[in-house]
């Protein structure tokens, strides 16, 4: 006690103590349950070598000091210890193994070699080669010839012709290097510019054969539009061809997720299962009354997508829109704003694959074969799942898109007005302009002035002769956007709108609420509307819209965002039917900038296929584009080896039909085969086998996605979160083990089950129909009472009664063999009479 009460009532000196230690020790070992004087260690070395000046100039600094914690509470004991002695031992400190190792002989220690394990490769792969660069297919002579050319390097360019470097020829070649040397740097980086362009199509599909459609079907529609011609054409779609039709009419303007999840258990029974679910939710009018940015149709359509969930309706979702999408080059594009069900449908045909059927887009004109053709999409079994209905069936496909050559570069003048002109992709446009001759910019974000680096970007655009203001406008506010153009003088008059604001995405389709849809939209897609509105009377030389490739192809958890990014296309093309300039690019991720910022990120990204893009060409690509003429462009390096396999995972797309030739949208998806193969393994092995087989299943795919060749890698008993994975690679592990297994799972799931067998133990629960629990549930449940329960909580008796019972369960769980014969205790309680059991009771527990 005195020892205590002097460490209470007086200082420790723990900061001098080790401060005196400092010259003569390099090793600090803390004994006890977890490290807490480690960290305090640390501090003070840390504030002794930083205060403390070298005793002889330009000594360098002493070595940091080994640091060890015998114990931690993250880690098992035996295990934290024994990593404990490794560190000792791997610094030189002389470890006794004999007690680690207590057996007779003591084992033999043996030096472990310096070179890497398992023959595997560690060094740092070269980089694929790049579209018009050198190994794209060119001879390696020719390589290093045109390398020597752009490096301006003249030893290299004298040694691959084998000329001297005095010689006549090498005297003539060398004035024009500069020009050659500018020559390929632009060839090459404008072959890498072209192979990054996308353009969407519209395949011309043969006119299909009589359709027949069997079994219920819901017919989902908006308040007051129960005689519009496409709900009209709809219902004849169904009712001539043999569906049994039953309407849902919903009000969007108040529409609530359990409300509609009621209308659906009401308009269904649950003994006849559904074929279908039609929606005209889109062609519900207007902006929601509390939620300006977020349309009625839009907020229906998800709410709806979440209630078929909420009401385990499987059957698949076929979301129908008129006049959204520009089939053709007449199409006008009259709703726009329906647009946005097409980007929200290609997010939840990734996140519900199982359950969702399909976007068609009605003609503006519906005519007499129009529900007949409807008919024949909607037909189970029919691949195409973006189409358009016009003078025919329209499939909707992704492709390259061949540049022309141009003989007028785009060029800015007057003021040019970038939104989200303080973010990353905006000041990279920006600086951008300022090098090619902008000679006014006007900067605008919510933050205006005060946003990180906007001081210091003013004095950098300024440098470069640009006259820039930066200032704070919310432009989703149509008054303060408009005040903000007013302000614009007339000698310097707008004439480029860049609309570069918006926010990211990453949330599950199932948790998408109204007050969220409107963040996301606000900024982007109604944005946009004012300053199309705002400016579609100015003479405007560009308008360009920055939409994304998740509006181009979908994007997993970013509905909201894929739904106000198809807007922006949408918009464009509407813009271009009404002979107005219009831009609108949907851009893959820019890598060191943006959502592939960090190594992780963009590590993600390549992995899928998707490569971050160089900020540099970038924006090349986008003055590419309004050179050209294009009103929308996807601009993506996708590497298409491995792209469709990974966005093909759970659901077939035949949008990337014409660029992944080795497939078609007629071929079955792997998917089901896949799932299939789990499950008759699993069915035809015993419990056990089934425990590994999912196991092993696990950690191949943790393996695969972390890059390591064997399942070694990934311990069983491992913590997810200590083997590296993170938010992405989590989200990765369950869709590709939802893939295989088909089940919905959550995102959560590593963090639910955080460990390889953990999480085996719930998947084979969830894919196998058993009766007994697993050895870890079992195992966890004898924890848990273990935890709960106190012999002292007991009389004498109870606590005979209870071991009575725990005795018989370990004689029973004992008997290990089918034939076994039962315990002496079991058959003694099988074959006593009446009066054996009531003397067992009066001797044993005191009862008469």
């Amino acid at each position: 006690p005195t020892y205590w009460a002097q460490h209470i009532r007086q200082p420790v000196h723990f900061h001098p103590a080790i401060t005196h230690t400092i010259p003569t020790t390099h090793t600090y070992l803390e004994l006890g349950p977890d490290p807490t004087l480690t960290t305090a260690t640390q501090h003070t070395l840390h504030h002794h070598h930083t205060t403390t000046p070298p005793t002889t100039e330009g000594a360098s600094p002493p070595p940091t000091p080994l640091m060890v914690a015998t114990l931690t509470r993250k880690q098992p004991e035996v295990h934290a210890f024994g990593l404990a002695l490794g560190q000792l031992y791997a610094a030189g400190a002389q470890v006794d193994w004999a007690g680690w190792f207590p057996v007779t002989p003591p084992p033999r220690v043996v030096e472990l070699p310096t070179y890497a394990f398992q023959r595997q490769r560690y060094w740092v792969e070269p980089p694929a080669a790049r579209p018009g660069g050198a190994g794209g297919g060119q001879d390696a002579g020719d390589a290093r010839l045109w390398d020597a050319i752009e490096g301006l390097d003249v030893d290299a360019l004298t040694s691959t012709l084998k000329l001297e470097p005095d010689s006549p020829s090498m005297a003539a070649l060398l004035p024009a290097l500069p020009v050659l040397s500018t020559w390929r740097r632009a060839h090459r980086e404008q072959s890498v510019i072209d192979s990054w362009r996308y353009g969407t199509s519209w395949t011309r599909l043969p006119e299909p054969a009589p359709p027949v459609l069997a079994g219920s079907w819901l017919l989902v529609l908006p308040a007051g539009y129960e005689d519009h011609p496409a709900v009209q054409a709809v219902s004849e779609a169904l009712d001539a061809h043999g569906a049994l039709r039953t309407d849902v009419v919903v009000d969007s303007a108040t529409v609530e997720r359990h409300l509609v999840t009621q209308q659906l258990h009401q308009a269904t029974d649950a003994a006849v299962p559904l074929d279908g679910v039609v929606s005209l939710l889109a062609l519900a009018d207007g902006s929601h009354a509390e939620y300006a940015a977020v349309p009625v149709g839009l907020a229906a359509t998800t709410v709806l997508v979440q209630a078929l969930g909420d009401a385990d309706i499987a059957a698949p979702l076929w979301c129908l829109t008129q006049g959204a999408v520009a089939a053709e080059s007449g199409d006008v594009l009259p709703c726009p704003h329906q647009a946005e069900i097409w980007g929200l449908g290609r997010v939840a045909a990734l996140e519900h694959p199982d359950r969702w059927g399909g976007l068609i887009d009605l003609p503006t004109e519906i005519d007499e074969q129009t529900p007949g053709r409807l008919a024949a999409l909607l037909t189970p079994g029919q691949p195409e799942d973006q189409v358009a209905i016009r003078a025919g069936l329209l499939a909707r496909r992704l492709h390259h898109a061949p540049s022309t050559p141009t003989t007028t570069p785009w060029k800015p003048s007057g003021t040019t007005l970038i939104t989200g002109g303080t973010g990353a992709l905006g000041t990279h446009i920006a600086r951008w302009l300022a090098t090619h001759g902008a000679t006014q910019l006007l900067l605008t974000s919510r933050t205006g002035p005060n946003a990180p680096g906007a001081t210091q970007l003013t004095e950098e655009l300024t440098a470069l002769g640009t006259t820039v203001t930066i200032t704070a406008c919310d432009v989703s506010d149509r008054e303060q956007l408009r005040a903000l153009i007013d302000t614009i003088p007339a000698e310097q008059p707008l004439t480029t709108v860049i609309h570069a604001a918006g926010l990211p995405e990453n949330t599950p389709f199932t948790e998408l609420d109204l007050p969220h849809i409107d963040s996301v939209l606000r900024p982007k897609a109604l944005a946009a509307a004012h300053l199309h509105e705002l400016t579609k009377d100015l003479d405007l030389s560009a308008f360009v819209l920055f939409s994304s490739g998740a509006a181009a192809w979908g994007g997993s958890h970013q509905g909201a965002y894929a739904a106000a990014n198809t807007y922006l296309d949408a918009l464009a093309e509407h813009r271009h039917a009404l002979g107005l300039p219009a831009t609108s690019l949907a851009w893959a991720p820019w890598g060191e900038t943006g959502m592939a910022a960090d190594d992780v990120a963009s590590t993600y990204y390549s992995r899928r296929g998707m490569n971050p893009l160089s900020p540099e060409l970038a924006v090349k690509s986008l003055h590419h584009a309004l050179s050209q003429g294009d009103t929308t462009l996807t601009i993506a390096d996708i590497d298409w080896h491995t792209f469709p396999t990974s966005f093909t995972t759970q659901r077939p797309s035949p949008l990337l039909t014409d660029l992944t030739p080795n497939t078609t949208p007629h071929e079955p998806h792997t998917t089901t085969a896949t799932t299939n193969a789990l499950q008759q393994q699993l069915a035809d092995s015993t419990p056990g086998q089934q425990q590994q087989i999912v196991l092993h299943h696990i950690q191949t795919t943790a393996a695969h996605i972390l890059g390591h060749p064997t399942i070694d890698a990934v311990p069983a008993t491992q913590p997810f979160q200590d083997l590296g994975f993170d938010s992405l690679t989590a989200v990765e592990l369950r869709n590709q083990l939802a893939s295989a297994t088909g089940l919905d799972l959550t995102p959560a799931l590593i963090f639910d089950h955080p460990t390889p067998k953990e999480l085996a133990d719930f998947l084979r629960e969830q894919l196998v129909d058993v009766d007994v629990a697993s050895e870890g549930q079992l195992l966890s449940e004898l924890d848990r009472w273990d935890t709960t329960s106190d012999s002292a909580a007991v009389d004498e008796a109870a606590r005979r009664r209870i071991t009575g019972r725990l005795q018989l369960l370990l004689a029973k769980w004992s008997d290990t063999g089918a034939d076994t014969e039962p315990s002496t205790a079991h058959s003694d309680l099988h074959t006593a009479t009446a009066e054996d059991i009531f003397d067992l009771i009066s001797d044993e527990f005191g009862k008469s």
